[in-house]
């Protein structure tokens, strides 16, 4: 299983929305693990997406222009992900939703969005959490709920794969899986 998260220029814009106006992602982290929540693998990366960011996005995720310098767009990180993802039938994300459909606006922008290989399995915790607990959670709130620690670095790709991981671990051991 893939379990991954974007950080991103921003959210979305309505359906049908220009392209070009459409988020793009700064941060991709990503950790593979096997059936006991192992850690297989791991990739990370910054990606420069050729505009300033909000300074909301910088107080969010603590990511800033200065930091973005002299990285590669996301277009030269294309050929790893897919190998990286090639093989994989699950991927997984708290807010699956917005992870998968910037990570499509990206390869939209590049013409790559029918030969990226796409897991056929998708699992959200914000989803799962939902039928747990009758609502929607924030990563935060699960995580702690669940491991009765404070979620350190929330906003940054790495630190909210973590924490996601901790959260399918309960959610298996509880039979939510």
């Amino acid at each position: 299983m893939i379990v991954f998260d974007l950080e991103t220029t921003g959210l979305p814009k309505a359906e049908g929305s220009d392209l070009d106006m459409q988020p793009k992602v700064i941060e991709f982290g990503g950790i593979k693990i096997d059936e006991d929540f192992n850690e297989i693998d791991r990739m990370e990366f910054l990606c420069n997406p050729g505009q300033d960011l909000d300074p909301v996005i910088t107080k969010i995720t603590g990511i800033s222009d200065d930091m973005l310098v002299g990285k590669k767009p996301f277009i030269a990180h294309y050929k790893d992900l897919c190998d990286w993802f090639l093989g994989e039938s699950t991927m997984c994300a708290h807010n699956l939703s917005f992870d998968r459909k910037v990570l499509r606006f990206e390869l939209e922008r590049i013409d790559k969005m029918t030969s990226f290989p796409w897991p056929y399995k998708h699992v959200c915790t914000v989803e799962v959490g939902e039928n747990v607990w009758g609502v929607k959670r924030k990563l935060s709130e699960i995580y702690e709920e669940v491991t009765g620690q404070k979620h350190i670095g929330a906003h940054r790709a790495t630190a909210d794969i973590e924490a996601t991981i901790e959260v399918l671990k309960w959610y298996n051991k509880e039979g939510h899986l």
